[in-house]
């Protein structure tokens, strides 16, 4: 049976729930479920969400169509009716409720599968949550990834444009100049193809900038090759290279960037192919259980935090380490780059900047 606001919806294979209780998420299969001979759903009651607080079940078949990328599930999760008030407002009061606990910054991930129309309306309603206005020490940085969809989603003024047609969405719903300021859009196409358009279709204030991300880290990511425009450490393994491009970001004036991100990120394991972190929940040396025998892919357990090292820990005695901390916040040229830029001052002692003295 299919769920009453859904036909024609594809057909997903049963699936357990992962809350351990048969009322937090659907069998995912359209016949009545075992547990309570209801039809199936999704359903979320510590939210509460239910079945039609999601849009319906569909794959997302193609990049270039506003409304796939909307209303589609991205790798088959469930994905929200934004177009619903209610679905709206609990977005936005889980926002206030971060921003209560001291959060002043969100990153919101796959924001492109969210309509800037929907996005406007769930910033406002934060505002509103908020007394009115966004907080002064407020801001937002949406992950939409600028590819070959860039017409779709910058340059060409449409209602899937996250560039001047966002802006129009949010001043309809009522946020100020100074609100809309606070929200950031990725900067994906930097350093290669930036800017996408051949111009910039807002003021590049909007845009957040950074030399390699967490999706070049992937091997199979079609971003590695940034020819002579950037670096991706794990892919070269060159860190003047990387340090100097890393560099640029913070001296380059070509775009007045308010925010700039710094990646620090791990090795693979070359030897037994682990692409894990080494946060010890891959280290077979930890594993407890009969199906310990089988670990072959082990990534050794490293702490997270030295204080007693300095940047680009991923290099020792000239040597590429594997599975390692890459630890490239911590490198000195960048750290004083980064406090030219926000106008501090580099006479400072390698203490005061949370460096050992040997750095």
């Amino acid at each position: 049976m299919f769920p009453s606001h859904c036909y024609g919806s594809t057909y997903w294979g049963n699936k357990n729930s992962s809350g351990g209780s048969p009322w937090y998420t659907q069998g995912f299969a359209y016949q009545n479920w075992t547990w309570s001979g209801a039809r199936p759903g999704m359903e979320f009651p510590a939210v509460p969400y239910g079945p039609l607080d999601f849009h319906c079940a569909r794959p997302i078949s193609s990049w270039n169509d506003g409304f796939i990328l909307n209303y589609g599930w991205l790798v088959n999760l469930g994905d929200l009716n934004t177009e619903s008030d209610y679905v709206r407002q609990r977005i936005a009061d889980y926002i206030t409720d971060l921003l209560s606990i001291g959060v002043s910054g969100i990153r919101i991930d796959a924001a492109k599968h969210i309509s800037p129309e929907g996005l406007a309306y769930i910033f406002k309603k934060l505002a509103n949550n908020m007394g009115g206005k966004l907080p002064d020490d407020f801001s937002a940085y949406l992950e939409v990834i600028i590819g070959g969809e860039k017409d779709l989603l910058m340059c060409n003024e449409n209602w899937y444009n996250y560039g001047k047609s966002f802006d129009n969405y949010m001043k309809q719903a009522g946020l100020s100049d100074s609100d809309i300021y606070k929200i950031k859009i990725w900067s994906s196409d930097y350093p290669k193809e930036h800017p996408a358009c051949g111009w910039w279709p807002i003021s590049s204030e909007r845009f957040v900038a950074q030399l390699d991300c967490h999706d070049d880290q992937n091997p199979g990511s079609s971003s590695r090759d940034m020819q002579d425009k950037g670096s991706v450490l794990i892919k070269e393994r060159n860190v003047e290279k990387h340090r100097y491009f890393n560099r640029e970001l913070f001296f380059r004036t070509d775009a007045n960037w308010q925010i700039k991100l710094v990646l620090s990120s791990y090795s693979f394991i070359d030897s037994n192919g682990a692409q894990a972190p080494p946060d010890g929940h891959s280290d077979c040396a930890r594993c407890v259980g009969s199906a310990c025998s089988g670990c072959t892919k082990s990534v050794p357990y490293k702490k997270a935090h030295n204080p007693n090292v300095c940047g680009y820990t991923i290099y020792q005695n000239g040597q590429w380490q594997q599975g390692e901390y890459t630890r490239v916040h911590r490198d000195k040229e960048i750290i004083m780059e980064m406090r030219r830029w926000m106008g501090l001052s580099t006479s400072v002692s390698n203490a005061e900047i949370g460096l050992p003295n040997h750095c």
